[in-house]
């Protein structure tokens, strides 16, 4: 299957991501200013959020940035993107996954990596998608892990901090050989909404 140009196609039951481009920009913007959105790869304060939703939106320039809209209100909710892709490694590396908090952060998650993950595989057609999280938030990679990604190591001081050192990072990726199997897991279980709330917010203390 090949994804049309069209925010439609990057759908579930829950969550739509609507393609933006240096122009739709202002479509998310005005969260990120009025500091309604939260990135959810790593933990420590929020003093350095507006740089770094910044550095998110520009990726909208060189590959693909997505606003996440709530299917059944239409609202946006938060933004993703690819953060790099690299065609002739055929490799991509997918950005954090920004959320207001107006759905909950485990079925958030679970249907933007399920639709970025498709796009990385099925429009991008690159052999490795991959994605780097704080080494802190266990509970955050155990979601992961359980879509499918495989937790392949840690890189020390990735993530700057506040205040501080800096935190390491897991590397988890999907390989484009295992992709079917886990696709059809990812499917099963978001159709399956009981399972949504077996893990808590990863929101930091």
């Amino acid at each position: 299957m090949q994804f049309a140009d069209s925010h439609a196609a990057l759908a579930t039951d829950r969550i739509l991501l609507t393609r933006i481009d240096c122009s739709g920009i202002s479509r998310v913007k005005p969260l990120g200013d009025a500091g309604m959105l939260r990135q959810l790869d790593r933990g420590g304060s929020s003093q350095a959020v507006a740089a770094r939703l910044a550095a998110t939106l520009s990726c909208a320039n060189v590959t693909a940035a997505f606003a996440i809209e709530d299917a059944g209100s239409g609202d946006i909710i938060g933004l993703t993107a690819v953060a790099a892709h690299e065609p002739q490694e055929k490799r991509a590396t997918l950005a954090p996954i920004w959320s207001s908090g107006r759905l909950d952060e485990v079925v958030l998650i679970s249907h933007v990596a399920h639709l970025m993950t498709r796009y990385a595989f099925e429009v991008l057609a690159v052999e490795r998608a991959e994605v780097h999280l704080d080494w802190r938030l266990r509970r955050t990679l155990e979601l992961y892990a359980g879509l499918g990604f495989r937790c392949e190591g840690r890189l020390r001081a990735y993530f700057a901090c506040d205040e501080g050192p800096s935190a390491d990072a897991a590397v988890l990726s999907v390989v484009r050989s295992g992709w079917p199997v886990i696709a059809d897991r990812q499917r099963r279980l978001l159709a399956n909404e009981a399972w949504c709330c077996r893990l808590p917010s990863d929101r930091p203390p």
